[in-house]
């Protein structure tokens, strides 16, 4: 089996790209370019109608797209990181779906009112940093009392990590949250996610850029 990976440097995208080097597995990276609006393109909409990355492709013709379905995908079609029995695999989606509903997009609206906004906004820099803050927390405590986040290393502790790279960008600090700390730590000394960060190109969108890929409308959606 063999795989293509449509990513941009993102934490969502790096995720994936974790899991296929725990995995071993055989794949190509192919970087869609969000700034040029490639993901606008007809031949990317038919993979992903929501004209975001990461896409996975699998020779055999399997096409997903959001970057927590194609974790489970994977770790279910390998038999791993999903857990060893029935309450440890809800642990680990209970966590992954955490990630994907809440410190996701939280950190990226932090990100987004940090980082990307052309006005600074006070109220969103408050309302999203204090929010990112108190999701550290969250993980703070779970960590407390685990090794990792679904009791065994899995899946959720691969989505959590990418978005914690950026710690600085969501006015943050893993340092200040113990367990978390040596969480993170036990992530980096792993042998996969080094690889993974080491595929990983990292890439700002310049600001004259920010309109095709963060204003876009109901327009965006229709067929070029």
């Amino acid at each position: 089996m063999r795989y293509v990976l449509h990513y941009y440097p993102s934490p969502n995208s790096l995720k994936v790209i974790i899991l296929l080097h725990e995995l071993e597995l055989e794949w190509e990276g192919r970087v869609v370019d969000l700034a040029a609006g490639e993901q606008l393109a007809p031949a990317f909409t038919a993979m992903n109608p929501n004209k975001k990355v990461p896409v996975l492709e699998s020779s055999v013709g399997d096409v997903l797209f959001e970057s927590g379905a194609i974790l489970e995908f994977l770790a279910e079609r390998n038999g791993n990181f999903l857990g060893a029995n029935e309450s440890e695999r809800w642990q680990c989606k209970q966590w992954l779906y955490w990630q994907m509903s809440a410190l996701g997009p939280v950190a990226g609206q932090a990100h987004h009112f940090r980082k990307f906004a052309p006005e600074k906004v006070p109220y969103g820099i408050r309302r999203y940093t204090d929010e990112t803050n108190r999701l550290y927390g969250v993980l703070n405590q779970r960590l407390s009392l685990v090794p990792w986040l679904a009791g065994p290393y899995s899946i959720a502790d691969m989505a959590v990590w990418p978005w914690l790279v950026h710690a600085d960008w969501q006015g943050q600090s893993v340092a200040d949250f113990p367990a978390l700390s040596r969480w993170y730590q036990a992530m980096q000394s792993r042998s996969a996610v080094t690889a993974a960060w080491a595929a990983y190109p990292t890439r700002e969108i310049a600001p004259e850029d920010y309109e095709v890929l963060l204003n876009q409308r109901a327009d965006a959606l229709k067929p070029s």
